[in-house]
């Protein structure tokens, strides 16, 4: 019991810090006041629950009066009322939708932040590998937690106040229960409360499992998402290597998962539904067992026992909250759950950004400087140590050494891509540093967006960008610089290291790094690639790793690494 106790707070928490910030913001004062809109719409359905609980006394007292009189003016009485009571839900539905899209736009725009911010949205995945589908976290995660947690506490205001109130009344009902020969007083209160804490608790332990459930299969639901995703953004190699089969196989396993979990829920809800089934028929004539042998010794009206009876079902659905809504809180704390690993993994992945690497700016005389850096994996594992050399405005360098020994990570040190290590490294402070990686990235969108990626296409001329494609071997693409395509699967991997040396010539960056830019393109086209390069960014320095040794021609200096060290030559 310690234990469940220490994690539930535990638990609530973590929640809290979740969904306290958006709360403490500079939204919260117009958000507040939706709050007290949707409070004060509450307390008028509320109001007006009662006042039909008061009608229905009304009306089955007429009834048995045979008052046709009093009967035409309580259907009166009732239309009224129902015609006051529609727009009280219809209003709270629309200020909970605003309050929900507020919400979730301000802790999207938070979320989004924080997993660009030092590059989060890399390091997580190569820090914290157990965060999956952080796409989900952020596009439905966020969704679910907005609108479940405002619906849950909506609800729970409701239910509350309607519990107080309908207590009220069936604490002065006319039933009695007598145990020993002795009355106890508000008897229909106690039995509708014990009975359904009774079923609450009944409930609980039927369906305690429905959260770990549940996150099972969203986790599941996603795998399978990007599964299919990367069949469609991989269609090309995946049908050279004739793999349909292997990866009908890996959709198939992993469709299998979802329906072994999505099976557990409906077993374990068929239990819960069973139960719910004769519950909720037993508790339809439980008030009418106590008042009806009082109504038929004539010690109570028709009346006074339909108002009881009704009064009854409001405290019991009151005590009943919990139960009713105990799959939407199991999803409620699943999504919760998924969204304190993401944090968490974010916030570890911040504080190993602060580690040993030391980057420091300098002046742009001076170049770009390493000193005493050592790397190492993610275990611990040493890659590359003590490494010290200075990349001067202008310089040409050339980066090679085995498979494995540390190139591409060295980039990754440089461009703040890789925390683990220790030494320092000097930038200049206003020179331009452009990384174009193996696999290029080319975002789905038009291709003069796409060509200067990550600036704006609109601070570059068309004539330029066309001339420009033309140097490179893509002729054919000038015509096409408005045309909006998923151009990563338009063009072929020499395509696409063409067009990052027009990226390159178009950006004009102080320091350009090449990582294997040119291993899709014959020993022509490279050559071709790399003079275009020195002709036209005569102020550029080039670093470049690369196997091929035709390209130490393009280079006044070569760092070799082989691992745990480097010579340079």
């Amino acid at each position: 019991m310690r234990l469940l106790f220490a994690k539930t707070k535990s638990f609530f928490h973590e929640a809290e810090d979740i969904l306290r910030p958006y709360w403490q913001s500079a939204e919260r004062w117009r958000s507040g006041a939706i709050v007290a809109g949707i409070l004060a719409l509450i307390g008028g359905q509320v109001y007006m629950s009662v006042l039909f609980n008061n009608w229905w006394k009304d009306f089955f007292n007429a009834i048995q009066a045979m008052n046709y009189a009093d009967y035409i003016h309580q259907l009166m009485t009732y239309a009224l009322l129902a015609l006051l009571t529609f727009p009280l839900e219809g209003c709270q539905n629309y200020f909970q939708g605003i309050l929900q899209l507020r919400w979730r736009r301000w802790l999207t725009e938070d979320y989004i932040g924080q997993w660009m911010f030092g590059k989060n949205y890399y390091n997580v995945q190569q820090i914290a590998g157990d965060v999956d589908n952080p796409d989900q976290r952020i596009a439905e995660d966020l969704r679910l937690v907005t609108e479940d947690t405002i619906a849950l506490i909506v609800s729970f205001v409701h239910t509350s106040a309607s519990l107080l109130v309908f207590s009220s009344i069936l604490w002065n009902s006319p039933g009695t229960l007598k145990i020993g020969g002795i009355t106890i007083p508000g008897a229909m209160l106690w039995l509708a409360a014990i009975y359904a804490l009774a079923g609450s608790w009944i409930n609980h332990l039927l369906g305690k499992i429905l959260a770990a459930l549940n996150r099972r299969q969203q986790r599941f639901e996603a795998d399978y998402r990007f599964s299919l995703m990367r069949v469609r953004e991989n269609a090309e190699t995946i049908s050279a290597y004739y793999g349909e089969q292997r990866e009908e196989c890996g959709l198939a396993e992993r469709f299998a998962k979802i329906m072994e979990a999505q099976l557990g829920i409906i077993n374990r809800k068929k239990i819960m539904d069973w139960f719910f089934r004769a519950y909720f028929l037993l508790a339809e004539l439980l008030p009418y067992l106590i008042l009806a042998p009082l109504f038929i010794a004539d010690s109570i009206r028709l009346g006074d026992m339909q108002q009881t009876a009704m009064a009854f079902v409001r405290v019991r659905m009151s005590f009943w909250w919990f139960m009713m809504n105990y799959e939407k809180l199991a999803k409620w704390k699943a999504t919760i759950d998924r969204l304190i690993g993401f944090k968490k993994a974010m916030a570890q992945t911040a504080a190993l950004q602060s580690g040993e690497i030391t980057r420091q700016q300098g002046p742009l005389s001076e170049g770009i400087r390493i000193a005493r850096l050592d790397l190492w994996l993610p275990d611990g594992q040493p890659l590359l140590q003590n490494i010290t050399f200075a990349i001067p405005p202008a310089s040409r360098m050339l980066i090679t050494g085995p498979s494995g020994c540390g190139k591409t990570t060295l980039f990754h040190a440089l461009n703040g891509m890789w925390p683990f290590g220790c030494g320092s490294i000097t930038v200049p402070a206003k020179g331009r540093l452009l990384f174009i990686p193996q696999k290029l990235f080319v975002p789905i969108a038009t291709l003069r967006q796409a060509l200067v990626y990550p600036d704006a296409s609109g601070d570059y001329c068309p004539d330029s960008m066309k001339q420009t494609l033309a140097a490179v071997g893509l002729p054919h693409l000038t015509g096409q610089l408005d045309t909006e395509q998923h151009w990563q699967q338009q063009l072929s991997p020499g395509e696409q290291q063409r067009l990052a040396f027009a990226r390159a010539l178009l950006i004009k960056p102080q320091w350009l790094f090449l990582d294997e830019a040119t291993a899709a393109l014959d020993e022509a086209a490279e050559t071709q690639l790399y003079q275009l390069l020195l002709d036209r960014l005569p102020g550029t320095a080039i670093i470049s790793i690369a196997h091929r040794p035709s390209l130490l021609r393009f280079h006044d200096q070569q760092l070799e690494l082989i691992k745990w060290m480097a010579t340079i030559g």
